[in-house]
């Protein structure tokens, strides 16, 4: 009777001791992590930014204003890179630039420190390249910028 009662009790602190384990592992495991906001969509609202597509973790999303159409991917960490099309024909040229430097001053913060000297850095850029097709690979302070025109089209690839 007295083995019986010993084993009783063995069985019972083990079984407490397994079930407390237990319990904790669960909580640990299923702990929310905290969302930070990778995207800012209160700074492009403008824009319209919308969900293209999602795919292996990376997603896409595209937007447009005025004569800038504006797409970029972010994984759930940063946004990778930007694409930004526009027409360098088009009279609004200049407020187009100094936008598009504004747009990835946003996007990528704290890489351009004179968003001024930017747009006059990238329009000198642009004007010096041949506007029926040519391509050019340059930097804007820390971001880097490959740049395309085919008949008056720019298309601009932005990354960090």
């Amino acid at each position: 009777m007295k083995k019986a009662f010993v084993y009783l009790l063995c069985t019972l602190f083990v079984g407490s001791g397994i079930s407390i384990i237990s319990v904790d592992a669960a909580s640990v495991s299923s702990e929310q992590e905290e969302q930070v906001e990778i995207v800012p969509f209160a700074q492009l609202s403008d824009y319209q930014i919308l969900l293209t597509g999602s795919e292996n973790g990376i997603s896409s999303y595209s937007g447009v204003k005025n004569n800038i159409r504006l797409s970029f991917q972010a994984d759930s960490k940063e946004i990778n890179k930007i694409t930004i099309a526009f027409d360098y024909d088009a009279p609004s040229k200049t407020t187009d630039i100094a936008e598009i430097i504004s747009v990835s001053n946003k996007i990528f913060p704290q890489k351009i420190t004179d968003e001024k000297q930017a747009a006059e850095l990238l329009e000198e850029k642009l004007s010096d390249m041949n506007s029926a097709r040519d391509e050019d690979i340059f930097n804007i302070e820390q971001l880097r910028v490959e740049a395309h025109i085919n008949n008056g089209m720019v298309n601009l690839r932005i990354t960090k």
